[in-house]
């Protein structure tokens, strides 16, 4: 099984790029660690289990590193894939929206109440 994802990660389109940022869900996921991000899809790890379900959209508030300069941000993103690593828990997101476009398809996670402010 983790041969199949080192592969996929191999052949993905878009490169993945290593982040030290943090993340979180509002009343799902209090505190994880952004492993990496795309134009389409990002990756976090957090050392608590999460009750997210497979397809389901959330709203990612993205933390940046105090030395990137960068501001808080948000993302619509859908849940793809949940994978166990040891102790920790690997969740993997496509990016629906990114935060210049987000305030177009926010109101379809607050009207599921999957995290959304």
């Amino acid at each position: 099984m983790e041969n199949n994802r080192v592969s996929t990660q191999k052949t993905k389109r878009k490169p993945r790029y290593h982040s030290k940022a943090r993340a979180y869900i509002i009343g799902i996921l209090e505190d994880a660690a952004l492993k990496d991000i795309s134009i389409t899809g990002c990756c976090i790890v957090c050392e608590k289990p999460v009750k997210m379900k497979l397809r389901e959209m959330y709203v990612l508030h993205v933390l940046p590193e105090d030395k990137t300069k960068l501001e808080r941000f948000e993302l619509l993103v859908q849940c793809r894939w949940i994978h166990l690593q040891g102790n920790a828990v690997e969740v993997g997101f496509w990016i629906i929206s990114s935060p210049m476009s987000f305030s177009k398809y926010k109101h379809l996670c607050q009207s599921k109440g999957t995290g959304a402010p």
